[in-house]
């Protein structure tokens, strides 16, 4: 008797141990948002996990921040003197906060033309001392993640991830420049990942046990 009550104690346990024992399940929610710079900002919601009344248990939420931020840049060399290290540069930072969660990123970066810029022209727009850099951008991800805290993600209802962004650019290579923005904009991506385990409900365990006693039962009349 006290073999047959270890062993089905024992399968009764395995059976409701917690699922990262061979894998957590997962639940992704994904969102995009873009705002003008500079500065600015957006708020973008996603549904709280549901526990299924219980029968779904959460470990650990996990947000990703994928940020960006550019616009189409011209400049143009208006000193006496050649600007073969003529450039421009963006630099700025994203912020987000999802309840516990935070994550930032931080942009610079710098753009350079082939050295060929010639001393101004004197002619706006155009000339060998006109350069068209495109879109001059910089991008980056962070991650946050979190085990305790939980019961705040469970529930009905939404949560919201709060961003903000700023940013800014510069002439390198040049005493004496104009440069002129079109479209300057922050722009991402929002990932929030779920991680949970599943509960047996009470049929799924009056089933091992039951098969384990039977197991056991058998084990003993062939022993004997």
């Amino acid at each position: 008797m006290t073999r047959a009550r270890v062993g089905v104690a024992i399968l009764l346990a395995t059976a409701l141990a917690p699922a990262a024992m061979a894998g957590l399940d997962q639940e992704t929610q994904n969102e995009s948002f873009g705002f003008p710079l500079s500065p600015g900002a957006a708020v973008i919601s996603f549904d709280k996990f549901d526990d299924l009344g219980g029968l779904r248990v959460l470990e650990q939420v996990t947000m990703r921040l994928d940020g960006f931020i550019g616009a189409e840049v011209t400049a143009e060399n208006d000193s006496v003197i050649p600007a073969p290290d003529f450039g421009v540069s963006i630099g700025g930072f994203m912020s987000i906060n999802f309840d516990s969660l935070a994550a930032a990123l931080g942009f610079d970066r710098t753009f350079l033309t082939d050295g060929s810029v010639t001393p101004s022209d004197g002619v706006q727009g155009s000339g060998t001392d006109f350069w068209d850099f495109g879109t001059v951008s910089d991008s980056g991800f962070e991650t946050d993640s979190t085990t305790t805290g939980l019961s705040a993600f469970v529930g009905p209802g939404t949560i919201d991830a709060n961003i903000s962004a700023a940013g800014g650019f510069s002439v390198v290579g040049s005493t004496d420049s104009t440069m002129v923005l079109n479209n300057f904009r922050a722009e991402g991506t929002v990932s929030v990942l779920y991680e949970y385990s599943v509960v047996p409900g009470p049929g799924a365990a009056a089933f091992l046990m039951l098969g384990g006693g039977i197991g056991l039962g058998r084990r003993r009349r062939r022993s004997a």
